[in-house]
């Protein structure tokens, strides 16, 4: 029986020590974070979700307008506009800061990455480090996103892939919070099951192990139809992991109110997720990248 239990035990630590370890990041543009509760969520449901702030920090170099560009090229760079230098949605620009998708490509030649982005304009911006991934995408709908990204997932399974689902936001801006934006809500969290679904099967046949992080760009104002300026709404957003995340992380209270612009600014900065995902893929974290904010993972 002994031997029998010591065969089994080090099988286990075999197999755990060598699971790959793999990222998906899924961006919901726009979404509310206190909508979510507005609807059945089974699949929001499975992440700790808390809630984090988007705009840099009010009144320094750092703070930007609560816009899709400057906010996901903050996430995907983890720094403000004040290093990445995107002010507005215009595809005019591009980033000054590099990107994730360079970090890893940097790290190792053998890490492959994926950029699948319903709105075009996030690729473009970092059009200087699309060269760089291994799949990308501009344009088209949800649907069509979420079809490539299970295909990649499936098929190829690049050790971080990001996903872009615009839905929301048009149906925020369409009508602003409500029925049509809570059916919007479900429909993402149905494509999140999808994609949850193919990480699952992978995690038991091919011995990887995923973490799997949500997050959105801005918040709203308090109707749900505009966003772009410094309020307490429209600063708010969330990042939700599949993982335990550090005492910080774990630690923020998304029952807390807030009555200012500095309180919400104790919340995670959306800057966290590139240096929580480099930590994840074991990744060393170049102190010349510059990162504004830690892991959020041990």
């Amino acid at each position: 029986m002994k031997k029998s239990f010591l065969s089994v035990f080090l099988f286990t630590a075999i197999v755990a020590f060598g699971q790959k370890k793999k990222v998906i990041l899924i961006g919901i543009d726009g979404l509310q974070f206190e909508q979510i509760a507005t609807v059945n969520t089974p699949n929001f449901d499975a992440f700790t979700i808390k809630k984090g702030y988007n705009g840099g920090v009010f009144g320094t170099p750092s703070q930007q307008v609560t816009s899709s560009g400057p906010s996901w090229v903050t996430i995907l760079t983890g720094v403000w506009t004040d290093v990445h230098g995107i002010t507005s949605n215009s595809a005019n620009q591009v980033s000054k800061a590099s990107s994730v998708f360079k970090f890893i490509k940097s790290s190792s030649n053998k890490l492959t990455t994926a950029s699948i982005s319903t709105w075009k304009n996030i690729n473009l911006l970092l059009y200087k480090d699309m060269y760089s991934v291994d799949f990308s995408t501009q344009g088209g709908t949800d649907e069509m996103s979420i079809e490539l990204a299970v295909n990649q997932l499936k098929n190829h399974a690049p050790d971080f892939t990001f996903i872009h689902l615009d839905d929301i936001d048009h149906a925020g801006h369409a009508v602003g919070f409500g029925a049509a934006y809570g059916k919007a809500i479900q429909k993402v969290d149905a494509q999140i099951g999808q994609l949850l679904s193919v990480i699952k099967k992978r995690e038991r046949s091919n011995n990887e192990e995923w973490l799997v992080m949500l997050v959105t760009d801005h918040g709203r104002g308090l109707k749900g139809k505009n966003h772009g300026n410094q309020t307490l709404t429209e600063k708010t957003i969330f990042i939700g992991m599949n993982k335990k995340g550090t005492s910080f992380f774990e630690g923020i209270d998304n029952e807390k109110e807030v009555h200012s612009l500095k309180e919400v600014e104790t919340f995670i900065p959306q800057t966290a997720v590139v240096s929580t995902l480099l930590k994840y893929l074991n990744i060393n974290i170049k102190k010349e990248w510059n990162l504004e904010a830690k892991p959020l993972i041990e």
